[in-house]
């Protein structure tokens, strides 16, 4: 059984508007699951939905087989990580911490044990004495974080919890959190849009769009086999153009590529297409290479910008089917904007994704 269940959730801002409706999503005991997408998506919401910050106007939010629908905040045994960190001023990272414990009336015994295991675990145990203005962005993350897993909570939700902080620090704190989380076994519900947190921090990705699952899956599946053209977008297949199929058979379908048939992967969620269905070709800067001159088998082209990215350049090609951004070693070759080129295709990596998926789920 699923430990958090949230069933035909509705919640409207605007009368006959809603952000989410009908919204159903279930997480595992001890999972981590990211609710990840592009903002207005309602990702937000549905956290604030389970923490209780927002009434639904229809639905139901179970955890651990109890409904907790209609409970206030302050009855939910959740522990919440904000993007602002929502420390205590005037407290010490000890009174911080050990704020949600004395609430609950825990003994004075146990508060200590409790917050010095805490803050033990966030790597804080020697700036216990310090207040929030004395420590820098990333430890009081850290507090935030020790305070919201110390009272021991059936679910711990993270909304944005790493936004406020500069690239490096980001990667220390996903690897914190993900460190903390499997070590205390929460289950957890976490909100962001970066598409790198999430592949790197969870069991499971919802992403989102327009108060919709557009699909759900491990990191690998999201990452690597995108259901829609929306996913495809937004993970990162920075290319794309429309292709109609000349064949499909043994789990492969070809398409025209500059004249020639290429070989394509459809994902298995779909039936095999007839010939002549219009398909959307998707794939990554990186699935595919530039040549010199237009002799050489791919599309032809025309340079059109490049950019500078340490290790690769990034160079914008126009060609018949559209312009595509292609990414190449630094290393190697480099083409002037103007330079005639050809675009030749690494198929391993690319998708194809049908418009009308509905006939051929």
């Amino acid at each position: 059984m699923p430990h958090l269940e949230i069933h035909n959730l509705t919640v409207s801002y605007e009368k006959n508007k809603p952000t989410l409706e009908r919204f159903s999503l279930n997480v595992e005991q001890g999972e981590l699951l990211s609710l990840l997408g592009p903002s207005g998506c309602g990702k937000t919401t549905t956290l604030r939905s389970v923490a209780g910050f927002i009434r639904p106007d229809a639905g139901r939010i179970l955890i651990n087989d109890r409904d907790y629908t209609r409970l206030p905040p302050n009855q939910r045994d959740i522990g919440l990580v904000f993007q602002s960190y929502a420390l205590f001023p005037h407290l010490t990272v000890f009174h911080n911490v050990a704020f949600g414990l004395r609430m609950r009336r825990i003994p004075k015994k146990e508060v200590h044990a409790r917050v010095a295991n805490a803050l033990k675990m966030v790597g804080l145990e020697d700036f216990s004495d310090r207040r929030p203005a004395q420590l820098s962005g990333g430890q009081q993350q850290r507090v935030a974080l020790a305070r919201a897993t110390v009272i021991e909570p059936q679910v711990l939700l993270l909304d944005e919890p790493l936004s406020n902080l500069d690239a490096r620090l980001r990667v220390d704190m996903r690897q914190e959190i993900r460190r903390a989380q499997q070590q205390l076994g929460i289950t957890t519900l976490y909100v962001t849009h970066d598409q790198v947190e999430a592949m790197s921090i969870s069991d499971r990705v919802v992403v989102m769009n327009q108060g919709k699952i557009e699909q759900i899956g491990t990191p690998e599946d999201i990452f690597a086999a995108p259901e829609t053209a929306f996913v495809a977008d937004f993970m990162g297949f920075d290319n794309h153009f429309s292709a109609a199929v000349e064949s499909a058979r043994d789990g492969k379908l070809t398409v025209n590529w500059g004249g020639a048939p290429i070989e394509l992967r459809w994902h298995s969620k779909f039936s095999a297409p007839q010939p002549g269905t219009k398909a959307e070709v998707f794939f990554r800067a990186d699935n595919a290479r530039l040549s010199a001159g237009t002799e050489a088998r791919g599309l032809a082209g025309q340079v059109i910008l490049h950019t500078f990215h340490g290790n690769e350049r990034r160079y914008l090609v126009e060609t018949e089917l559209g312009e595509f951004s292609i990414m190449q070693d630094s290393a190697g070759e480099r083409f002037e904007p103007g330079a005639a080129v050809t675009v030749q295709a690494q198929t391993q990596k690319w998708i194809a994704i049908f418009e009308e998926m509905e006939q051929y789920a």
